[in-house]
């Protein structure tokens, strides 16, 4: 019989067969990582409808709009500071053709843009020709109403349009300006009615402040077992 004593090497340690050492790579982090990252996306698809309601619910709280003027737009200059997404104002009278009946063509001078079921009508004003342009939403503007009148809205221009090449098309048809640089007043978009879904951008706020909360409380543990 060997009675001899064998020693173990200094550190070394008997592993069970149970034991299993963890193969390095990204792919098999992820694989044993999965409920971190379906929170991480939850937290990163929030964050950016949060980003974009915090902008429109800023736009929310003006109260007094930037004062433009003809003179100043004429001359390809907005008043100091103005950006834009801002709230403003212009006073003008609006420069309907000479058949404004027919809205979309030459004649009428009015712009017309579907954007799935959404109807955007643009127009000009005489005091500033074509550096300037109205915007109006659902409803074509009284053509009845041809005086002198206040336009109120976010400024925005036609390069910031949303499906830009409908907008550029919808404008060069109708004989309007489709240069990108030119002010468009959006007068559907006033901080009234922001200030009329703040419920609803609050309760995206919540959610994204409630992700995070989730992600750094349950970080990756199954959900089963949350």
């Amino acid at each position: 019989m060997d009675t001899r004593d064998y020693k173990k090497p200094l550190g070394y340690e008997e592993f069970s067969p149970d034991d299993r050492q963890e193969e390095p790579g990204l792919g098999s982090w992820i694989k044993r990582n999965p409920w971190l990252l379906m929170r991480l996306f939850m937290v990163l698809v929030f964050s950016f409808g949060a980003s974009t309601t915090a902008v429109n619910f800023s736009y929310g709280l003006e109260i007094n709009p930037i004062q433009l003027s003809a003179e100043e737009l004429n001359e390809g200059r907005l008043p100091a500071g103005t950006r834009l997404g801002d709230f403003v104002e212009i006073t003008g009278t609006p420069d309907f053709g000479e058949d404004a009946g027919r809205i979309g063509t030459e004649e009428s001078k009015i712009g017309f843009v579907q954007r799935y079921s959404v109807a955007y009508f643009y127009f000009g004003l005489e005091e500033t020709g074509d550096n300037l342009l109205i915007q109006t939403v659902q409803k074509p503007p009284d053509v009845t109403k041809d005086g002198e009148q206040t336009w109120r809205g976010q400024l925005t221009n036609v390069n910031s349009a949303i499906f830009q090449d409908t907008t550029q098309r919808g404008l060069g048809e109708s004989g309007l300006v489709t240069r990108g640089e030119v002010p468009i007043i959006e007068t559907g978009e006033t901080p009234d009615y922001h200030r009329e879904i703040f419920p609803a951008y609050s309760a995206i706020i919540g959610l994204w402040v409630a992700s995070v909360a989730w992600l750094v409380w349950k970080r990756n543990k199954p959900i089963a077992g949350a």
